[in-house]
This record gives C-alpha cells, sequence and structure tokens, in this order.
C-alpha cells in the first residue's frame, strides 16, 4: 500500500450491507503461539464485556480451560464465537498470510461499528469486496478515522504513534496495547500525509509507508 496514491471521495457503507445484527452473536480472534495465548485475559475480559452489556449474561467459567484445550497442540488461530443465549463455541484454523493493499478506500459508517467484534460480518466482507484491493477504511460522518475492516489504525508521524480516539466508536483491538501511542482525531487528510500506517489486530502488526 503506497500512502501517496490518490484517494477516491469515500462511499456510504451502508450502501454495500447491512449493519451488523446483535442477534448473531459475538466472537474474539485469538493468536495461539506454541499451544500458548499469550493475550487470553485480555480477550476474555473483552467478551466478557461485551456479553454483559448487550446480552446481560457473561461466558461460561471453565471458557479459559476450553480455550487453552483448543490450543494445545496448534499454532495459528482460534475463534471464540458467542451467541445472545450463552452458546459458545471454539474453532481453530491457520494464521492464514498477511494481506497487502493496493491503497485506501474509505467507507463513511456514522458513529461506526461501536466497540464491540461481531459475528456478523456481512457489512465488512462487502465493503472489503468493493475495496478491489484496497483497505476498506472506515470513517464517521465527521470525517474522522475509526478503523479498518480488520484491524485498528494508527499513524505514524516522525516516530510517534497516534491512534483515533476509543471513544465508543470503534473497536478498541488486543494488538494495539503492544504499542505506546497517543490518540488524537485523525482524518483522512492526516491519515494519508502519514509517514506510515500501521495496521495491528490481534494476529499481527503491520507496517505501510
Amino acid at each position: 500500500m503506497s500512502l501517496g496514491m490518490p484517494c477516491a471521495p469515500a462511499r456510504e457503507a451502508l450502501d454495500y450491507g447491512p449493519q451488523p445484527d446483535p442477534a448473531l452473536g459475538i466472537f474474539e480472534t485469538i493468536r495461539v503461539d506454541g499451544c500458548a495465548c499469550p493475550a487470553l485475559e485480555a480477550h476474555l475480559g473483552r467478551l466478557d464485556q461485551s456479553a454483559r452489556v448487550l446480552y446481560g449474561i457473561e461466558p461460561p467459567s471453565n471458557l479459559a480451560v476450553r480455550i487453552r484445550e483448543r490450543a494445545s497442540g496448534h499454532h495459528g488461530r482460534l475463534r471464540v464465537s458467542f451467541t445472545p443465549d450463552g452458546t459458545v463455541s471454539v474453532g481453530r484454523a491457520p494464521l492464514g498470510a498477511a494481506p497487502s493493499y493496493t491503497g485506501v478506500a474509505p467507507f463513511t459508517l456514522r458513529d461506526g461499528l461501536g466497540p464491540h467484534k461481531w459475528a456478523d460480518r456481512r457489512l465488512l466482507d462487502a465493503l472489503a469486496a468493493a475495496a478491489d484491493g484496497a483497505l476498506p477504511l472506515l470513517l464517521d460522518g465527521d470525517g474522522c478515522v475509526l478503523e479498518a475492516s480488520w484491524a485498528n489504525v494508527l499513524i505514524e508521524e516522525q516516530g510517534h504513534l497516534v491512534s483515533p480516539r476509543s471513544d465508543g466508536r470503534l473497536l478498541p483491538g488486543i494488538g494495539r496495547r503492544r504499542l505506546q501511542y497517543d490518540e488524537e482525531p485523525v482524518d483522512l487528510d492526516r491519515l494519508l500525509a502519514a509517514d506510515a500506517v500501521v495496521l495491528t489486530s490481534a494476529l499481527r502488526i503491520l507496517r505501510f509507508s
């Protein structure tokens, strides 16, 4: 991804798909390194918070044990899915290749996706398809950068990292916690003028300059 590339005007995200349906649940993607889950407690804390806020229930008390059992003998990622009736499933998958991008494709989604990791990915999948090889980037109606379709977005300016504010409009990612950064408003012009863009998720940290 070249930050110097021209960037098309932002398109309306909801022209491509529906808002996530909370009835389809929430999930966590957990990286497994050598059978260990280094960020497990952070994932469990986020899942617990969302389950309580959205559905008024909490994940089962033995979930950490179940996750560690599924991680045994595995190197890659786990997907922990939670539905409103309290059902939990834990699936395994390879880590997969790191993505690359041809540029930035901005989409406006007023108020963003919020602070929960929705299982309903129809909108994000549709935006990825519409981006046609570019990074699908969510902006609020005020022009503020929120997040990418699968990652938190930070910008690097003279060696200093800046993240959009965690103000309820975006999902505060697990991977971002490994970095030192300040939170400030970031608009599209500032992002495109940055020295680099850093994408973080639970699975990886990528830097594009």
